[in-house]
């Protein structure tokens, strides 16, 4: 009977650690799981931040070409005579004769 009895005490503590280990692995797979979730949501935001920094770049470079092509021909225009800035106006697409 003592026998008995001690297989049953000692088979508790076997039945307890399996228990504890099956709910480390669920808590692991979970927390697990979680993790994935963040860090897949984090890689999307920065590859959206990436984006809008090219983006970003690309206006900026674009501005500065426009810049510089405007201060170019506001350097060519402030060369011309009065006379010879008429002739260019007159001369351009953008005149529209009435």
């Amino acid at each position: 009977m003592s026998e008995v009895m001690s297989l049953l005490s000692g088979g508790w503590s076997w039945i307890l650690g399996g228990l504890a280990v099956v709910v480390g692995l669920a808590g692991s797979y979970f927390g697990g799981k979680k993790i994935g979730k963040t860090q897949e949501k984090a890689r999307g935001e920065v590859a959206a931040a990436q984006l809008q920094t090219q983006q970003a770049e690309a206006i900026a470079k674009k501005q500065a070409d426009n810049i510089k092509v405007a201060k170019h021909v506001e350097t060519s225009n402030a060369t011309l005579s009065d006379a010879a800035a008429r002739d260019k106006l007159r001369r351009s697409k953008y005149n529209v004769d009435d």
